[in-house]
């Protein structure tokens, strides 16, 4: 090649990374999932808070 920079089939261009490196960068299987349930329970707990003001919010308006 001429001045220029080989790409391998395994290697993204210009990075040098490998998609094992790529996989790995995320973690065990184990901390992957953990990352998830924690992603979950924070979304689970901002629909209950949103419900429980929006619920708030009607009785308040009742009451007036």
């Amino acid at each position: 090649m001429i001045g220029g920079q080989s790409e391998d089939s395994c290697e993204k261009s210009g990075t040098g990374e490998t998609p094992q490196k790529r996989k790995r960068r995320g973690g065990s299987p184990a901390a992957r999932g953990k990352r998830s349930l924690a992603r979950k329970s924070t979304a689970m707990s901002q629909v209950i808070h949103t419900s429980s003001f929006i619920l708030f919010v009607r009785l308040s308006m009742e009451l007036i």
